[in-house]
């Protein structure tokens, strides 16, 4: 039977732009949506072998509904902007393709598709690519929709499946149920279950109003009989025109040979690496024709279903998997199945290992046996050292490769460094993008790799990979090595095009090895000191509790939002300060703002505050202990912020508070081992030392060079006065605008800090602005720049693209503003601290020291030492922190030591 092929252009984009991770061009536009399109139309033409196709959009304008109810569509939510700027580019691939584009005035493209699906020869498929509900009142006979996403037909049984209603009478039920989407009205109070089962009932729209008032539900008798009107509207509304007057006919949509030429330079500067690969390709296999198509296979680079994959199940078979590896250049290694929380690594389910891109090698350790044999990781451990150690170590990439060094850490082989980690690679190319196998690979080699998780389940349901057969785990892990060796050149040749290999080399594939280490040893806490902690705490908690009662002059549920703000708002009478899509907000910004008029507002931040450190740290920490070492192992992670800065879990030893005395004194409870000392380095002030680098201001780098207080000294010229005569308030008040900078505060937001009015915080800022003409000079020129570029560099070369620096939309590009200034200096200063614990682990190594690098935090590290090292370690932490680069102004670590944390630091 023949074939036409009709595409709902909005629809696959719209779905693409959020279906796939935000990709960009080299140049820094957003692609995803396109890429997603380009593939979808690579595997129609080749899979469908259409006879005639066509893509059917939407025109300016709008269409005749607006004309029957002027809210149409009226309730819609903006285009997101990067999306809006890929509709030229899809329109060019279209072009490229040579497809046909039917966009009629006054008429949506869905009326395009109804009228194409009516007109069409009555011997003719319709196949209408779309997810569009709307579209599936057409569903029936030779008329099928195709899910491309989810690669779904759906036909009248799948519309009863999901509306109760066949196709036939889709219409009727939408016209009852309506769709905020396009402000279509519906009736209101009837929902899709109740409208499928009165149309079922009463069989069309039509009879169900005319018998409106014999429907036995009460509500939904009164709602149909006052509504009835809306009823009729949505229906009309929804309805599609099957008369729309088509520029050609079915005849004219035959498909054409692309040209190549174009496709290939549309692809070249879009980055879609593998799409030009394919184009460039013998025959020209990437783009067929639907003639081609059905004479050429299909191209299949690297198809993960043509890796061959061993199971490893014993001693011999696992030395001749070794002798064959040690010919590869680099070796991929990828482990299956998760660690558990905590930075000890666990023995995964199994070990895969490929040298070329065809065949891999699984070695089972941990499967729950279904049959088969599987080797101790002990004894596969000893076979697989020279692999990564010693002087015939291979090079090899990784996707985890902290991981796999801690885990071979374990076993007693310290592995060499990588050539390349594929998530660290990708990230430091785009720290918003795609970081993981499946989406890289669909993204740079335009195939499709399974997560494991499609073969474990998610969710509550989800099985452990243990649970999996090795032959099942085998082939998944075949498919991911053959993918990292495949995606490992084109991330190391973006990794060298946007000037990244230093800070890869030198900074992050080093401190994936730190890391480890750290990890690996973890830190002790005093269970002791949390127990007597959150009994004390819970003490507070419940004389607080009773302040607040007494405060309301009411018992109410404390941590409930809507009973609060019944209490302030009702009761109190405070003014509102903001509104949620649920009410009124008694969020922690509003409780700070309305303290001022009433003491049970801070009495409930008060409550909120202790209350979460008691829940997050004091009676969360002690679970954490590993039974075998007794101590807290975090994870550290270097791809969770986009400015560079590590993140950790279990515990989340970064968000520990340390502006208040309770958050304070939980670093009492991290002590040293028996017989040792904490020693705790934290670099002084290391962002305004940053900013006065990047600034060239001359006052702020005379203040640092001369190792002034420089709030002090920025409070003294912006009130000209002495420094001896500046007040406490003056400055704090400096101290909030040279932080303000930092993170973009604004008159009023440093207002609210200080408790001053708006008029005179703007007016410390403008003193500050005119005697710091270098600051800024640096701001302006910051954004400026990545206005120009659409990303922001920090000193050793990290990339952050901020596309919303271009937005129409003044509040997304004044945040853009902020994120460019921030990344550039905190991005900064999270580059200089991974460098600097780099450059201390290799001197501990080098002096041979038994201290341990135990946390990173912000900008401190921390350390455990026997008492006796501690001044040998104090000037080594101090000399390679201080030394890890040569700003403008001398970089400071403070050094301290003690019997906990809090002592240390």
């Amino acid at each position: 039977m023949p074939r036409l092929v009709v595409i709902d252009a909005a629809n696959a984009l719209y779905r693409a732009f959020f279906a796939l991770p935000p990709l960009r061009s080299p140049g820094g536009a957003p692609t995803g949506a396109v890429f997603g399109f380009a593939n979808m139309l690579r595997k129609l033409v080749r899979e469908e072998k259409p006879d005639a196709i066509a893509v059917a959009m939407d025109p300016r304008g709008g269409s005749f509904r607006r004309e029957l109810f002027p809210a149409y569509k009226a309730t819609r939510d903006a285009q997101p902007e990067d999306l809006t700027a890929q509709l030229p580019l899809a329109r060019e691939l279209i072009d490229a393709w040579k497809l046909s584009v039917l966009e009629v005035p006054g008429f949506e493209a869905d009326d395009v598709i109804a009228t194409l699906a009516r007109t069409a020869p009555p011997d003719w498929e319709v196949l209408i690519v779309s997810s569009d509900k709307d579209l599936m009142q057409l569903v029936g006979g030779r008329v099928v929709l195709l899910d491309s996403m989810k690669d779904k037909r759906i036909g009248p049984a799948e519309v009863v499946e999901r509306f109760g209603v066949g196709p036939e009478l889709l219409l009727d039920v939408r016209a009852l149920v309506g769709d905020p989407s396009d402000n279509i009205p519906g009736v209101k109070g009837i929902g899709e279950k109740g409208a499928a089962a009165l149309i079922t009932e009463y069989g069309t729209l039509e009879n169900l109003l005319a018998h409106a008032s014999e429907v036995k539900a009460k509500k939904a008798r009164e709602a149909l009989l006052e509504q009835a009107d809306n009823a009729r509207l949505s229906k009309r509304l929804a309805t599609l025109r099957s008369d729309v007057p088509l520029p050609v006919g079915v005849d004219a949509l035959a498909p054409h040979e692309p040209d190549r030429a174009a496709l290939r330079e549309l692809y070249k500067r879009l980055g879609f690496t593998r799409l030009v690969e394919e184009i460039d390709a013998e025959g020209g296999r990437g783009v067929p024709s639907s003639a081609a198509a059905s004479a050429a296979p299909p191209a299949a680079p690297l198809a993960a279903h043509a890796v061959a994959c061993e199971v490893v199940r014993d001693i011999a078979a696992l030395r001749a998997a070794v002798s064959a590896l040690a010919q590869a250049d680099p070796l991929a290694i990828v482990l299956v199945g998760d660690d558990e929380p905590g930075g000890l690594p666990a023995v995964p389910a199994g070990i895969a290992l490929a040298g070329d891109s065809a065949r891999a090698y699984y070695v089972p350790l941990a499967h729950d046996l279904l049959g088969g044999a599987q080797l101790a990781w002990s004894e596969a451990s000893a076979e697989l050292f020279a692999l990564l150690a010693g002087p015939e170590a291979k090079p090899w990439i990784a996707v985890d490769t902290k991981r796999v060094q801690s885990l071979f850490a374990e076993a007693g082989c310290e592995a060499r460094l990588p050539t390349l980690d594929l998530q660290l690679a990708a990230f430091l190319i785009d720290p918003a993008g795609a970081t993981e196998t499946p989406a890289l690979a669909q993204q740079l080699l335009g195939r499709e790799v399974r997560a494991l998780e499609d073969l474990t389940g998610r969710g509550a349901k989800a099985k452990a990979a243990s649970a999996l057969s090795a032959e099942e785990a085998g082939a998944w892990a075949a498919e991911e090595t053959s993918a990292l060796l495949a995606l490992a050149p084109l991330l190391a040749q973006r990794i060298i095009a946007d000037g990244l290999e230093p800070l890869l080399r030198n900074v992050e594939l080093p401190l994936t090895a730190v890391l480890s280490a750290m990890e690996r040893c973890g830190v002790r806490i005093d269970a002791a000191r949390l127990g007597s902690l959150s009994h004390e705490y819970e003490r507070e908690l419940a004389r607080i509790e009773a302040e607040i009662y007494a405060l309301a002059g009411e018992r109410f549920q404390i941590n409930s939002p809507k009973q609060l703000a019944t209490v302030l708002f009702e009761k109190l009478k405070l003014p509102a300060v903001k509104k949620t899509k649920t009410g009124l907000s008694t969020d922690e910004s509003v409780l700070e703002q309305l303290s001022s008029q009433h003491a049970l507002p801070a009495a409930i931040l008060g409550y909120r505050r202790l209350a979460k450190l008691k829940s997050t740290y004091i009676d969360a920490l002690p679970p954490l202990v590993n039974p075998r070492t007794g101590r807290v192992h975090p994870t550290f992670n270097q791809t969770g912020a986009a400015t560079g800065r590590l993140s950790s879990t279990h515990p989340n030893v970064q968000n520990i508070p340390i502006r208040s005395e309770e958050g304070i004194r939980i670093r009492e409870a991290f002590v040293p081992a028996e017989g040792m000392l904490l020693l705790s380095a934290d670099y002084s002030q290391v962002e305004l030392r940053i900013v006065a680098h990047y600034s060239g201001d001359e006052s702020l780098i005379d203040a640092f060079a001369k190792g002034e207080d420089v709030h002090r000294r920025t409070a003294a010229e912006v009130n000209a006065i002495e420094p001896g005569a500046v007040s406490a308030d003056q400055r704090a008040h400096a101290k909030a605008i040279n932080f303000g900078i930092i993170y973009g505060s604004s008159a009023f937001g440093i207002a609210n800090q200080l408790g001053i009015a708006q008029a005179e915080a703007q007016a410390t800022i403008d003193r500050y602005f005119a005697r710091y003409r270098g600051v800024r000079r640096f701001l302006d020129e910051t954004v400026a720049a990545a206005q120009e570029a659409g990303f922001v560099r920090t000193l050793l070369g990290r990339r952050r693209y901020l596309p919303d620096l271009r937005s129409r939309n003044r509040a997304l590009r004044q945040a853009a503003e902020r994120m460019a200034v921030n990344t550039v200096i905190q991005g900064t200063a999270a580059d200089l601290i991974k460098q600097a614990m780099v450059e201390v682990q290799r001197a501990l190594r080098a002096a041979g020291l038994a201290a341990r690098m135990l946390l990173q935090v912000h900008d401190e590290l921390v350390f455990e030492a026997p008492e006796r090292e501690l001044p040998e370690l104090t000037k080594l932490v101090k000399s390679r922190m201080e030394g890890v680069y040569a700003l403008a102004v001398p970089l400071v670590a403070d050094v301290g030591t003690g019997k906990n944390w809090r002592e240390a630091h």
